[in-house]
């Protein structure tokens, strides 16, 4: 029976767990392993070592501290064999337990320009990201402004630096555009582009009006990463991972492996009023 959670369905890896076509033991390592760790970590069990990071946490690697929390896992759900060793039963009982999606995060998108990367790529990738974690990416709305051609030429190139507060200025202008959204949701706008010229994205808004903005030629993971910087708000430190597998990484990626987010930075996510429990 396939793994069904939304974390796990959709990594190759862990279903062949579940098919007993493998085995994850001590010395495994990759995003799987991080995955089953984080899983781990939200049923309650303590990874201190594994999640020491401030980069990619929990670290993926299936050490001492994997296998006995692992153990403690199977001691707690018997018939599972009690052997360290993440197999089709126990694989089968963790994706049981850790269920479907937790929180929704509802998006509604503006458009002033088409993306060179296909919105339904955008999206999917940031739903891919987020519901590793057991949050649901909603689409709540969408549509294309068809501004009157002097509007649409002030806004071609946003005239304004990102900072995280920005009550006035072209931002705030480019965010009250379009149907009013409440402010429970996030509004993503795509641009044709920033004046800052190496910038593809600006998680900064108006105070109380949760929005953020990604220019036509953002990459596969940007918009998820915008999304990320709204929901961490400016308190939240490192703004930037170090690691470029995870999300929050300075630099643009458009490689195929979903990225990553931290225990820590999911904490702060999750408590969001913008990320709501479901």
């Amino acid at each position: 029976m396939p793994l069904t959670s939304p974390r796990f369905k959709n990594e190759h890896a862990l279903q062949r767990i579940e098919a007993g076509q493998d085995i994850l033991k001590r010395g495994a390592s990759g995003r799987h392993v991080h995955l089953v760790q984080m899983a781990l970590v939200d049923l309650g069990f303590a990874m201190p070592i594994s999640t020491a990071s401030s980069d990619y946490s929990p670290d993926g690697v299936y050490g001492f501290e994997t296998e006995s929390v692992v153990t403690q896992f199977q001691r707690r759900n018997p018939p599972l064999a009690v052997d360290g060793q993440l197999g089709q039963n126990t694989i089968r009982e963790i994706d049981r337990k850790i269920g479907g999606f937790t929180h929704r995060v509802r998006l509604h998108f503006r458009s002033l320009a088409l993306s060179d990367v296909s919105f339904d790529q955008m999206l999917s990738s940031a739903q891919t990201v987020y519901a590793q974690y057991g949050i649901e990416v909603f689409f709540a709305s969408g549509k294309s402004l068809g501004l009157p051609p002097d509007e649409e030429a002030r806004f071609n190139v946003v005239g304004q630096n990102c900072t995280w507060t920005m009550d006035s200025g072209e931002f705030a202008a480019l965010h009250a555009l379009g149907t009013p959204v409440p402010t429970s949701d996030v509004k993503v706008f795509i641009v044709n582009k920033f004046q800052e010229a190496d910038v593809l994205g600006c998680g900064g808004h108006a105070t109380g009006k949760p929005a953020c903005a990604v220019t036509h030629d953002c990459s596969r993971w940007d918009m998820a990463h915008e999304v990320g910087h709204v929901l961490l708000t400016s308190t939240f430190s490192p703004v930037h991972s170090g690691s470029p597998r995870n999300l929050m990484f300075a630099n643009s990626s458009n490689g195929p492996t979903p990225l990553a987010l931290t225990e820590k930075q999911l904490a702060r996510m999750r408590s969001s009023p913008l990320c709501r429990a479901v």
